[in-house]
């Protein structure tokens, strides 16, 4: 099929067990269903339609698409019919999904499904099913608030890592920083002139970077022992990452700040996710596995929100990367819990909001 095609909903409705909460299995077919990575936005902000990627067959270099689906698992759309469809973003209004192919980035309307090229930089190694199976190759996109800038990191054809800069008006593109390490890349949200990525810890054991977003003043957020699981928090200018296993918890920290704050201890917090307001954490757990956890960033108080039941191995679809719907209502998680990747959704419960705000 190709771009713009329509298939029926494959919806399965359930109610968490332990918890309570009710939810909707959004893909269903024995293949790979993978939501974005949890810092990545994937939705449109009425918070009602989501992007996902899908192997377009099951084998290991399959291509991948990516689909859009409503919240209520109707609406399920194929998006891309490229060669690649990598590091994808939904833009800020909502309009456009944007992805990067060979070098070059293309944006698809979200609604009548035409596509554009905006930029191409040269040099850049293709990826394919087996690159978005990693944390740094295909899947760390982000944008400046107003859609005019998207980041992305990339692999070069000489091996180096890469951050890439396109202005989605056409006129620039190129490469803004160059290293041997260089993951999760994103944005600063409110303004994006800062970008922080992931790079291989210094003495100090520092693993977060920042850079200006042209590119110069590369420096370390001096938050040690992070597990490279991490994401802006909200529009504060901090950053929340979850800590090391022996430290079991999220911390929260500015640039600016002298010490990490610690938001959440106990358990170990695997891959969190921030609320766009900045108040809310969600995080699955493992080894061992308490589910996927809602943490209120205000009083430190956090329950079990559901469990995905997903084996947590090494594929990525296999880790559940919980994230928010940009109003805050839902929360999106991967499991395989069926023996093949699958996206699922359940809508937070107004009781559990009060009792971690009280």
């Amino acid at each position: 099929m190709s771009r713009g095609t329509a298939y029926p909903s494959e919806r399965r409705f359930f109610k968490d067990e332990r918890t309570g909460v009710e939810g909707v299995q959004l893909t269903s077919i024995p293949g790979i269903h993978i939501k974005l990575y949890f810092h990545v936005n994937a939705f449109t902000p009425d918070s009602n339609t989501l992007v996902f990627q899908s192997f377009s067959e099951a084998c290991r270099d399959s291509k991948v698409d990516i689909f859009k689906v409503n919240v209520d698992g109707r609406g399920l759309t194929q998006l891309t019919d490229a060669a690649e469809a990598g590091s994808p973003v939904v833009s800020p209004d909502g309009q456009w999904l944007y992805y990067m192919c060979h070098g070059e980035l293309r944006r698809v309307s979200m609604t009548d499904y035409r596509e554009d090229t905006i930029g191409y930089i040269d040099g850049i190694l293709p990826s394919t099913g087996l690159s978005s199976n990693t944390a740094g190759t295909t899947i760390n996109a982000s944008m400046s608030g107003d859609g005019s800038v998207y980041f992305t990191d990339a692999t070069l054809r000489n091996g180096r890592r890469a951050i890439l800069r396109y202005t989605t008006d056409g006129q620039e593109a190129g490469i803004i920083y160059e290293s041997d390490s260089i993951t999760h890349t994103q944005c600063e949200p409110s303004d994006a002139n800062v970008v922080a990525f992931q790079h291989g810890p210094d003495e100090l054991y520092r693993n977060i970077w920042l850079v200006n977003s042209d590119g110069t003043n590369a420096r370390p957020l001096n938050l040690p022992y992070g597990n490279g699981h991490w994401m802006w928090l909200g529009n504060t200018k901090k950053i929340m990452t979850n800590l090391e296993k022996q430290y079991n918890g999220i911390a929260i920290m500015g640039e600016n700040d002298e010490e990490p704050e610690i938001i959440a201890t106990g358990e170990h917090f695997w891959h969190a996710a921030s609320s766009r307001d900045g108040q809310w954490i969600v995080s699955d757990t493992s080894w061992p596995d308490h589910g996927i956890q809602l943490i209120h960033v205000g009083t430190k108080k956090f329950k079990p929100l559901c469990y995905p039941e997903s084996s947590n191995s090494h594929p990525q679809w296999s880790h559940p990367h919980p994230s928010f719907s940009p109003d805050g209502k839902y929360v999106v998680y991967n499991s395989d819990r069926t023996g093949t990747a699958q996206m699922y959704i359940v809508r937070i419960p107004d009781q559990l909001r009060k009792e971690l705000q009280g």
